[in-house]
């Protein structure tokens, strides 16, 4: 269903196969295990990467560390202004446009609660295009979740979001 969908062939789907068990296999692996040559294999994944299909994400494993995690799900007015304003928040995991009640949901990492309740607290519960939020914290995820965390410490004191102090301004 996906292979048809994306446009791959039996090829293609055993080159992604491969890599996402072990990002590490060689180029000259696959091509020995797809019997092509590995000039071909690279121009594949070459292929693979311009379409989008293929993307390699350098990030720590959430599952295995332990870091609060919040879902947050808001209904508001306007979805992709408040996602604009969080991409420079170094808190913020991502974000999705959704249907039914909530029409976003927002994921977040910190160091402690008190830093995700201070997101929470100071900027989307007094924010004016925010109707309703609900707060989850996730407990355990079911698989490897690998994400980019921002490690640099200097930027999350410096946040000019200011989340956390309440002096947060509205765009």
């Amino acid at each position: 269903m996906f292979k048809e969908k994306l446009n791959l062939d039996d090829r293609d789907s055993i080159i992604i196969s491969k890599l996402q068990n072990n990002p590490f296999t060689s180029q000259e692996d696959l091509a020995k295990e797809l019997k092509l040559s590995q000039p071909s294999v690279s121009a594949r994944i070459r292929k693979l990467r311009e379409k989008g299909v293929l993307q390699q994400i350098v990030g720590t494993n959430l599952k295995k560390i332990d870091l609060p995690m919040a879902k947050i799900d808001i209904s508001t007015t306007e979805t992709e202004s408040l996602l604009k304003e969080f991409q420079g928040c170094p808190f913020f995991i991502n974000g999705f446009v959704t249907s039914g009640k909530h029409n976003l949901c927002m994921l977040f990492i910190a160091k402690d609660l008190k830093t995700l309740e201070g997101i929470v607290n100071y900027h989307l519960r007094c924010h004016p295009k925010v109707k309703e939020i609900e707060m989850n914290i996730i407990i355990k995820s079911a698989k490897d979740f690998v994400v980019p965390l921002n490690l640099n410490d200097k930027q999350q004191i410096t946040c000019e979001q200011n989340c956390i102090k309440g002096t947060r301004k509205f765009y």
